[in-house]
């Protein structure tokens, strides 16, 4: 049981970092600093990359910091799914 509630907090902790991560993109592309890395072709681009590192953060935070861990499914609807992929 132990063993479990660890690995949940690990994956837990793995979403929080990446979401930190992309807040990190987002924030040197804000800042113009990542213009020294990334040459884009137009400002529109940059704003664009932007945005979408800000989606993916805030994704990556939703699903670290939410109580469910996954989506309960029936072993009924697994097998259904499973023969109808056959």
């Amino acid at each position: 049981m132990k063993i479990n509630n660890m690995k949940k907090l690990l994956k837990k902790s793995l979403w929080i970092m990446s979401g930190m991560a992309f807040l990190g993109l987002a924030w040197i592309t804000g800042t113009g600093t990542i213009l020294e890395y990334i040459h884009f072709a137009d400002p529109l681009n940059e704003m664009g990359f932007f945005m979408c590192c800000c989606s993916m953060a805030a994704g990556l935070l939703y699903i670290g910091f939410s109580k469910d861990d996954s989506i309960s499914c029936s072993k009924e609807l697994d097998n259904e799914w499973h023969n109808e992929s056959i």
